[in-house]
Parts: C-alpha cells; structure tokens; sequence
C-alpha cells in the first residue's frame, strides 16, 4: 500500500541531488500520468479552490503563464481556455504526451510544451511570463536550497509585479492519511517517524520508493519564499474544512457546491486549519521595487553619486519579511537636483528646499512604473530650535539580484524607529541586529 494518497500524488517536476530520487519520481509519473489527470476530479475542493485564487490574482487574459510541475495540463488547459498564453513545463514525458491530448479534445493551444526541471529554468529569459505556476515541484526537493533554488528561479522568469502560486505539502498529511490505515504507522513506523522529525520521505536505497517529497510546516512556508525576494500576498489551506472529508460534498453541484467552495475559500487564508490540510498555496508576487531599485543603483553608481537606500525598505534588504510601499534615498543636496536630472521622465515633484514641522531637506518625489521613490538631499531633522543633520552615517552593501546596494546598518535603522516612537517596528528588527554594533552605536549616536 502507498503511503500517500492520490489526493498527495501531486503535479509535478523535481530536481534532487540524488539521482534515485530523481528518477524515481520521473518514473512514478510516466507510470501515472492518467491517474494524475484524474486527480483534480477527485478532489474538486483543492481544484475549486485553486481556480479561485488564480482568477483573483492572476493578470487579465492574454497574459503569459509558465506552469511548472504542471503534469498533465489540468490548470494550464483551464487557463488556455479563459484566453491565457501557457507554457507547460514538466519533468514527465508521459504528462507531457497526455497533456497534448487532453488540450486538442478541449479545442484549445497551449503556448509550449517543455520538459525539465524546476531547478533549471535557464532555457526562459529573465521576466519573460507575467504570471507562474510552482505548483508541484517544492513537494519532492529535499534539501532546502534546492526548494530556494526553484524558487528564485522561479522569481527570476517572472515579470516585476507578478504573481506567483506555490504549493506545498503540509508536515502532517501523511500522518493524517495513515489514519484510514491505522496499522502502517507501525508497519512503517521508521519512515513515518523521519516524516514527522525533519519533513522528509526520502527514497529507499534501491530507488524504488514510491513517493519522494518533502512536507512542510505551515509556518515555514512563507519565510522561504521571502527568502529569495517574493513578497507573500497570503497562505491558502486549499482543502479548507473538506479535508479528508471530501465525498458527499463532491456529490454537490449547483448552488449548493458553490456554497461550499465559497466557504472554503474564506477559511482557507485562516493559519488555524493550516496543519490540518494536505496542501498550502502560497501567493507571492515578484514585487516591482526591486527591479527599480536596481535600475536606480546602476545608473548613481555610473554618474558617481553617492546614496544610500533608507527606511522601511532597509529592512526587506537586510531579509526581514516586510511589504515595501515606496523608496527614499538619502543624498547630498547637490545631488539631489542630479537625481533629478538623471530620472527626469519619473518627476511628479520637482526637487526643492522642503520644511515640515520635522524635517528638512532638498526634497523630490518620483514614480518609476509605479513605484514612489522619495529622494532626501541633506536631510535635517529638528531639536528644539535648530536643524541637526540626521543622514544615515554607517553603511554596508547588499545584494540586489547581482547589483550592489547601499543601506546603513540594520542597527542603525532600529535606532531610528526608537527614536520616532515606531517601538513595534524596531522590535521586529532586534533578533536580526548584532549585538555589539547595537550596543555600540547606543553608546556613541545620540537618541
């Protein structure tokens, strides 16, 4: 008996350090390919559920979708339907082959059929989809850089502004299932216990393993795709209430099944039943400051203008997980009106000596494909009577996609918060500050 139920047999597309695993799982779904067809119509739920979510996050038709692991075609013949240009890319040939089959009987194109990892995408340029579908792959890598591999790749073939979906099995579906098995908890008592330790099932030394994979806490999920610069939109639980409980509600057509679905989709954000489902999706978005970003770091470093990045986007920079609104950037005040002529086409408000009631500085405003970037020259802040210069005064360099970027020390940046009253946001950068360079710079910069 499998340990896994056809409800955990996912769509799929894998990279593994160990070839055995590799195979194996290219194997089982050559083998499969009707089965994993037929899946989505056993488990209505998770695919009702599913379309919900693509529908409101997904741009408007005719736009491009990779769909990565996705098996047979299930989602992406759905998507060519509604109008989309989709990619299938898969590990199987056999899901491939099907999935040529099940489009021409729906009448409908997809844009390619490509077979490979989700490891490796270097066959698609950087931004070249406007949406992708990861929705498969993460169950069976192993190692976590390998899950950040495919996610960063991921990332990197899509759009700045895009959404990406990524699925994941949860830690204890496994053992959830055994309980319509009660007696392979024991039989398999070693494998189960591994699962339960450290997430992973892994194949056994012949190769012949059913299932390879890896079942993820609920509230990991979203820190690894942070990790690689997504920005995490929400967690879904896709199976909602129906979890394992699903036959009489299939039943259901009409109002009464959009009742159900319509409820699943409300709880399904709820981390409450996120342990007690078999699969999360994760909607992330490759969010546009960072392509911005970039393109701004390049062109100050080529005009030899000295900058450095503050904020709350210092925070996302140094990998807390934080949404990013708009950009400052502190500079001199002579360069503040260069700022000005180098992005000339972005100005929404011509640099000038500007005063509030807290600050001072040679102030502009820009909006770079909808991103708002603030840029400060000479920045003031005022004490009583008189105007105390307050630009950042330590820096360090961060990565940004292979462009360097220069922000003050986290440490730095918390002090700020204390001092402005932000208490919460500076609680949430103490655990990723150093010690000694915090008490340091309490010791030497005046709160």
């Amino acid at each position: 008996m499998s340990l896994l139920p056809p409800s955990l047999m996912p769509d799929v597309d894998m990279q593994q350090e160990k070839v055995p695993a590799y195979q194996t799982i290219e194997r089982y779904y050559d083998e499969q390919f009707e089965h994993e067809w037929e899946r989505m119509d056993r488990h209505r739920t998770e695919f009702a559920v599913t379309l919900r979510a693509l529908s409101e996050y997904l741009p408007p038709a005719p736009a491009c979708v990779l769909d990565c692991g996705g098996g047979p075609g299930r989602y992406a013949i759905e998507l060519a339907r509604q109008g989309y240009a989709v990619t299938l890319f898969d590990l199987s040939a056999a899901n491939l082959q099907l999935a040529r089959q099940k489009a021409k009987e729906a009448g409908v194109l997809l844009s390619a059929y490509e077979q490979g990892t989700a490891t490796e995408m270097s066959r698609f340029a950087e931004a070249s989809f406007d949406a992708v579908l990861l929705m498969g792959p993460l169950y069976h890598l192993l190692a976590e850089d390998d899950r950040r591999t495919a996610l960063a790749e991921a990332r990197r073939v899509l759009k700045p502004g895009g959404p990406l979906f990524a699925t994941f099995i949860s830690r204890y579906a496994a053992h959830r299932y055994a309980t319509r098995c009660p007696t392979e908890l024991l039989e398999k008592r070693e494998i189960f216990e591994t699962v339960l330790n450290d997430g992973r099932m892994r194949p056994d030394e012949a190769g012949t393993h059913e299932f390879v994979g890896y079942f993820a806490r609920p509230e990991k999920v979203a820190p690894l795709c942070w990790s690689v610069g997504l920005e995490v939109i929400t967690t879904l639980g896709v199976e909602g209430l129906v979890s394992l409980n699903e036959a009489e509600v299939n039943l259901l057509s009409g109002e009464a099944w959009d009742t159900w679905v319509d409820l699943n989709y409300r709880v399904a954000p709820d981390p409450a039943i996120h342990g007690c489902v078999e699969h999360l999706l994760v909607v992330a978005r490759n969010p546009r400051w960072r392509a911005v970003l970039r393109h701004i770091a390049r062109r100050l470093d080529e005009a030899g203008i000295a900058y450095k990045v503050v904020g709350g986007i210092v925070l996302a920079l140094h990998g807390l997980s934080v949404p990013v609104k708009d950009l400052d950037i502190e500079v001199s005040a002579e360069d503040a009106y260069r700022f000005q002529s180098l992005f000339a086409e972005y100005l929404t408000q011509p640099v000038s000596l500007s005063e509030s009631a807290t600050y001072c500085s040679h102030f502009g405003r820009f909006d770079f494909d909808g991103v708002l970037v603030e840029v400060m020259g000479d920045l003031h802040r005022r004490e009583g009577d008189a105007w105390v210069p307050t630009m950042a005064v330590t820096e360090t360099q961060v990565d940004l996609d292979g462009v360097p970027v220069r922000v003050p020390w986290l440490e730095e940046e918390t002090l700020v918060y204390i001092r402005r009253g932000r208490l919460e946001r500076a609680a949430r950068c103490l655990p990723h500050c150093t010690h000694d360079r915090l008490l340091a710079m309490l010791r030497t910069k005046p709160m």
